[in-house]
């Protein structure tokens, strides 16, 4: 199946077609379809560098259940059901490391299966704890993610909080930055702004997800976590320099929902990618927004898993189904 996307812009080529396996010298971004268990939302990349390790950005859903007889809501883990057998799939049987952007159950939920049936090397995240006493089920949420985080803290060289400007060494072919959160985090809460299913316990989290920005030859991702709208307008982009986000390839932040136009004109990217199941996917800005500064949209729950594959000098992009 194939999605016809072609744009030739500072050299870098978007272009729907087979990829050729990920061999030495390339670097493969695969973006994964949740599947839509009525909770969250999901995000979850596999990576793999040019040099041939394999590091994850997000591991999609995973919300434990005492009443499944599986431990899962739903039946589902996202490290279980869709990274595993992937990477079994790619002849990957340890991880080099795990980005966690923050600490909600879509985001880390598959982290809870992989590190009891998988090796990791090392777990990245912003070190993140929320201000204050989280309400309701977040109050577990994120006391079962630091528990996970002190594990890797115990392990000598297992473990790296990251924030703006802090590089990760990765691959020597890459050049791996982190955008966001910045050391001091954002803090700003804007209350007055909010829905009021929007407790500070997700937003704030939310706000203070891991950014990155991998550049590889002329080809730059960006990997946009989860901030909402607001906070993409008054806190990340008044603090990042100029040009800093301008990308071929962005994962949108807030799974596309938290599209705006300032942060668009920001990224530019060629093709952005949205994680969002297909009962949300038409109504998303993402299209719109993201269309409009001329970017080919992929929504994971139209398009099912999209995968890229960077040279250096240009990249491929390969969508799953095509879109109906």
């Amino acid at each position: 199946m194939t999605i016809l996307c072609l744009v030739v812009v500072a050299g870098a080529l978007c272009r729907a077609a087979e990829p050729s396996a990920a061999g030495a010298g390339k670097f493969t971004l695969t973006v994964l379809e949740i599947p839509d268990i009525q909770r969250g939302a999901g995000l979850a990349l596999v990576m793999q560098t040019p040099g041939g390790r394999t590091f994850l950005y997000d591991t999609g859903n995973g919300y434990p259940s005492a009443t499944n007889v599986s431990g899962w809501a739903s039946d589902h883990n996202s490290g279980r059901d869709l990274i595993a057998p992937l990477l079994r799939e790619r002849g990957v049987k340890e991880l080099d490391g795990v980005v966690i952007s923050h600490a909600h159950y879509d985001h880390f939920g598959g982290f809870v299966w992989l590190v009891d049936h998988f090796p990791i090397r090392k777990l990245y995240d912003p070190g993140y704890e929320m201000p204050g006493r989280p309400t309701g089920d977040y109050s577990g949420e994120l006391g079962h993610y630091t528990k996970l985080r002190q594990q890797f803290k115990q392990r000598p060289g297992a473990y790296q909080e990251a924030h703006t400007g802090d590089k990760l060494a990765w691959d020597d072919r890459l050049d791996v930055e982190v955008l966001a959160p910045p050391k001091e985090f954002f803090h700003e809460r804007h209350p007055e702004n909010r829905s009021k299913n929007d407790p500070p316990a997700h937003y704030l989290l939310n706000a203070n997800a891991m950014i990155l920005r991998i550049q590889h030859g002329k080809v730059v991702f960006v990997l946009g976590g989860d901030i909402e709208a607001e906070d993409q307008r008054l806190s990340l982009l008044p603090s990042l320099p100029p040009g800093k986000l301008k990308c071929d390839v962005l994962i949108a932040p807030g799974h596309g929902i938290h599209a705006i136009p300032e942060f668009a004109e920001a990224t530019r990217p060629k093709v952005a990618v949205a994680s969002v199941f297909s009962r949300y996917a038409k109504g998303i800005p993402a299209w719109k927004v993201y269309g409009a500064v001329g970017a080919k949209v992929y929504v994971t729950g139209v398009h099912g898993n999209v995968e890229f594959v960077s040279d250096g000098e240009q990249f491929t992009t390969k969508a799953q189904r095509e879109q109906k």
